[in-house]
């Protein structure tokens, strides 16, 4: 490397190609090689090797800075995977109990590594579940739900992680029912295992009437993991529409035997015992139920039913405005249970309203009206069969699967 000398600013300047305002704070903060001739205010000269060494040093301290922040994008990234297959691991076997925990370690990831499509689409999955199983308000997780996967489509729009969370938002949140069926099944086309799709086709066969091929879906969806209770519950309301009161109450027998527990499966044991005799005798049981699941606002819904079935009409006058307080307050998911209250009560026009409201705020059970035995009284109610007509598509002239005649054809 030829050593020559510079003697001046303006000299030092041009070589480094800048001005000598910027060469004179680099040799300030940064250790440009400036020498002085008679003390700091007399004149200056550098030589050229030795500014191209500090280059060339400034280059590799840049670079291994460069390195390190590499380094810890990398370690974020790496613990944002790990994250994520912790909240899979306990998707696997979610529950009520739960599902909170899994959001949250999807959000963590999500911090650690915003692009983790995986991570943002599960964290819209969970929210979705929780919203359904009343775990959360259904008007802050949907929404919230949208707008990950929003984002999971933005970084790959074929992601069929994404592509099921947006069929199940068509079906519960924006009741896009076409829109629901077409997603579910190009998802059941490529993986035809997924549980959490096939229980969302159940839920839109539900939807669409189509009982039988419900009940098959749902057990298909549970016999892929028999973990998750909240499949075998599916199963039981398929049941419980269908008027197989008996069938829904040992399936949920069966599924209490292995640990099953929560309001959902509460709910549909007490609405079976409603349908499966004399109501009378089934309130205790229907008092446990709703004891046990923290005076959940359906389960408080369906006994405020019992007791004003059952000449108990103070004490479900006192629950009706329990819940009505509630629903003041915003505390949504107890619809469902106001309509079925003020039905008992022989407010047939309010409990109308309250169906209309527990549709509107994206109720699980609304997907059920049009079949629910419990609404038989509401029946011929013009608002009711309108309401009933929005909700799915007609499924008449859709051919039923062979396996979903074979399964209702025989006992579970």
């Amino acid at each position: 490397m030829s050593k020559s000398r510079l003697d001046s600013w303006k000299g030092i300047a041009e070589y480094l190609e800048r001005s000598p305002r910027t060469v004179q704070r680099w040799h300030a903060c940064h250790g440009l090689p400036v020498r002085h001739l008679g003390g700091s205010k007399g004149s200056v000269f550098a030589y050229t090797d030795e500014i191209d060494r500090w280059l060339l040093s400034l280059g590799e301290e840049i670079g291994s800075a460069a390195s390190v922040e590499d380094e810890g994008i990398e370690a974020r990234k790496k613990r944002s995977i790990d994250l994520t297959a912790q909240a899979l691991e306990m998707w696997e076997a979610r529950s009520e109990a739960n599902l909170n925990a899994i959001a949250c370690l999807y959000r963590k990831a999500i911090d650690q590594y915003p692009r983790n499509g995986r991570a943002l689409s599960g964290l819209a999955n969970s929210m979705i579940q929780a919203a359904l199983e009343g775990v959360m308000d259904k008007s802050i997780a949907y929404p919230c739900a949208m707008e990950a996967l929003n984002r999971a489509a933005q970084l790959n729009p074929e992601d069929l992680d994404a592509k099921l969370s947006a069929a199940w938002l068509h079906l519960v949140y924006e009741r896009k029912w076409r829109h629901a069926r077409a997603g579910f099944e190009e998802v059941l086309r490529k993986d035809p295992g997924s549980c959490f799709a096939l229980s969302g086709m159940a839920l839109l066969q539900i939807a669409e009437g189509d009982l039988a091929s419900a009940a098959y879906s749902a057990w298909e969806a549970w016999r892929q993991n028999t973990l998750v209770c909240s499949l075998g519950a599916l199963v039981s309301w398929s049941r419980y529409l269908a008027g197989e009161f008996d069938e829904a109450l040992d399936l949920i027998a069966q599924l209490r035997a292995s640990g099953g527990c929560g309001a959902t499966l509460g709910a549909i044991e007490a609405l079976a015992l409603i349908e499966s005799g004399a109501v009378r005798a089934q309130v205790d049981r229907i008092e446990t139920i709703a004891r046990d699941s923290g005076h959940n606002p359906l389960l408080q819904g369906i006994l405020g039913f019992a007791y004003a079935v059952s000449a108990r009409r103070q004490e479900a006058w006192s629950i009706l405005s329990t819940l009505e307080q509630l629903n003041l307050k915003k505390r949504r998911n107890s619809a469902y249970g106001l309509a079925l209250i003020t039905m008992g009560l022989g407010r047939a026009q309010d409990a109308v309203q309250w169906l209309e409201a527990a549709y509107a705020e994206g109720s699980l059970w609304s997907l059920g009206f049009g079949s629910d035995p419990l609404l038989r009284p509401l029946r011929g109610q013009p608002r009711l069969e309108l309401l009933i007509r929005g909700i799915g598509t007609p499924s008449a002239n859709r051919p039923r699967p062979a396996a979903a005649v074979e399964y209702m054809a025989r006992a579970i």
